[in-house]
């Protein structure tokens, strides 16, 4: 019997990789060139942008027109006159008067607040106040408006500390939503419902959310067949972009054999580039994509041989090793670790290299303290888990922000936004910002609800819902509504966080948030990532079938 036979490893049942053969679903033309669509692309966009400039003559459909943008994935290409207008109608007495009138509706009201509030425009939350009675709540006729009551509660999705309204918003429009949406209304708006109830737009993935509102955008009966039509192109033209770097995510994991040379983590190349496609899916950031997605890749090994493969000795020579920076792994350890140092410490390597090449000297630094800073925390896991120690909960989330990995990532998906992303913004990121550590908590909370069960059923560190229960000595029901509170409390400071005055540029805020809507996506029922059959849906829909023209 050889020695590592005899080695007793914490191993995850893990499920296998559903997309083994996922290069075959993309024939040549779909990988191939978009020029076909090019030359349509460009007469579209000029359209589309006539009319967005034409409706600046009545600011409140210049900013359902936004809406529209947004919602139908189109507005990259219109910020800058986006926040122009944003901003112009935002300083106007004349059209904060306007909207506080009864003439606006609530399908209005609510509207305008989530795009001035998703741009960064803390609209004032008493424009609500007129839709509530004498006796102080909001008034029961609202009800039959099923537009507007969806409305109004995907607006509360945007409430920060201190909103009680916003509170009463989201209580008042959820209870209604249910039973609307299976009354008589029309089709695509009961689906629409039911999926807001799901997963609220405000923390979906973008991608996702565009190509479900594409198709309730068409069934509307005053849509715009200009735009409609711009949107499909466009989503079909990335679609073909973001195909071709799957295959390049794809095509790198198959040749560094990771699947045999590291067979204890989860092999999830496809869900990886799913998650950088979470974090931006516009064409100027295609390289960054790539790299986040082969980053991701990267921690998951690194997850998974702290959490379900090294022994706590190995796993001590292997954190002084990425502490030390070492060039090449110790010879302790087992080949497979071995194999993941090396991947790592190469990845990182060349990243800086491209850094520094760039002109960005010394963000390579940040990214390996990142790196180190995780490391270091999953140590102190599998110490826990060594000795059996059941941690208060506020040991535990002091270590379980590090744990969540997000910072690392966060840096990661930072580093590919070319010249904003300068020494400066890493060590803005660096010194602990609040929407970084209210990312760090949303990732952390939500995948210990949605993952407890399974990590129950083999040797795994105590979660946070047990270190819960221990330090206040009540039920795993309670712990979960503790926990849920505290989540809800980290989405308020993040909402806030991306009002302006900001505390770094927009773009850098948008990544923070992006990446947290994906958490949301991928852990809110079900830990997707580690079983990948809840996320095959949205594979198939963004990378495998076009939208039909």
């Amino acid at each position: 019997m050889s020695m590592e036979s005899e080695v007793h490893r914490p191993l995850a049942d893990y499920s296998a990789n559903i997309w083994e053969d996922l290069l075959t679903h993309f024939s040549k033309s779909e990988l191939g060139s978009t020029d076909s669509l090019k030359e349509k692309h460009i007469t579209l966009k000029e359209a589309v942008k006539e009319s967005f400039m034409a409706s600046k003559v009545n600011p409140i459909e210049n900013i359902k027109f936004i809406d529209s943008l947004s919602r139908l994935g189109v507005s990259y290409h219109f910020e800058i006159d986006i926040i122009e207008q944003l901003g112009n109608s935002f300083d106007s007495l004349d059209f904060n008067r306007l909207i506080r009138y009864d003439e606006c509706d609530l399908y209005t009201v609510g509207l305008l607040f989530q795009v001035f509030r998703q741009f960064g425009f803390k609209l004032s939350d008493d424009v609500f106040e007129k839709f509530k009675g004498e006796d102080g709540k909001f008034k029961g006729d609202l009800v039959a408006d099923a537009s507007g009551i969806l409305s109004l509660y995907e607006a509360s999705q945007w409430n920060t500390h201190g909103e009680e309204i916003m509170v009463e918003a989201l209580a008042f429009s959820s209870c209604h939503l249910k039973e609307i949406s299976s009354q008589s209304i029309p089709q695509h708006l009961a689906v629409r419902i039911k999926n807001a109830l799901k997963h609220p737009y405000h923390k979906g993935i973008s991608r996702i959310e565009t190509r479900k509102y594409i198709s309730y955008y068409e069934a509307e009966e005053k849509h715009d067949a200009v735009l409609l039509e711009f949107a499909k192109i466009d989503f079909n033209m990335l679609q073909k972009l973001h195909r071709k770097e799957l295959a390049c995510v794809t095509r790198w994991y198959d040749e560094m054999e990771i699947k045999s040379k590291v067979p204890y983590t989860r092999h999830r190349a496809a869900e990886a580039y799913l998650w950088s496609l979470g974090a931006y899916f516009e064409p100027q950031y295609s390289q960054a994509r790539v790299k986040t997605a082969i980053a991701l890749i990267i921690f998951t090994m690194l997850d998974d041989t702290y959490d379900a493969y090294g022994t706590v000795e190995e796993l001590e020579i292997f954190t002084d090793a990425i502490e030390k920076w070492l060039p090449a792994p110790p010879n302790t350890i087992p080949e497979s670790m071995k194999y993941v140092y090396l991947i790592t410490v190469d990845f990182f390597e060349k990243l800086e290299e491209e850094l520094e090449n760039d002109g960005r000297s010394g963000c390579g630094f940040h990214l390996k303290k990142a790196l180190k800073t995780t490391a270091n925390g999953y140590m102190q896991e599998a110490k826990w888990l060594k000795e059996d120690y059941t941690a208060t909960f506020d040991e535990y989330k002091e270590n379980a922000i590090v744990t969540s990995g997000y910072y690392t990532l966060i840096a990661m998906t930072v580093a590919g936004m070319g010249d904003v992303a300068n020494l400066d913004a890493f060590e803005w990121l660096s010194s602990t910002p609040k929407i970084r550590v209210a990312s760090e908590m949303i990732c952390r909370y939500t995948d210990d609800i949605s993952s407890y069960e399974f990590e129950r059923k083999r040797e795994h560190v105590a979660t946070g819902i047990d270190c819960y229960m221990k330090q206040f000595g009540v039920s795993k029901e309670e712990a979960v509504e503790g926990i849920e509170t505290l989540l809800s409390d980290a989405w308020k400071e993040m909402n806030q966080e991306l009002m302006r005055p900001l505390s770094c540029p927009f773009p850098l805020l948008m990544r923070i948030f992006n990446l947290s809507r994906v958490i949301d996506v991928f852990y809110r029922y079900n830990d997707c990532y580690t079983h990948p059959e809840f996320l095959k849906e949205h594979i198939v829909s963004l990378f495998i079938e076009a939208i039909p023209i």
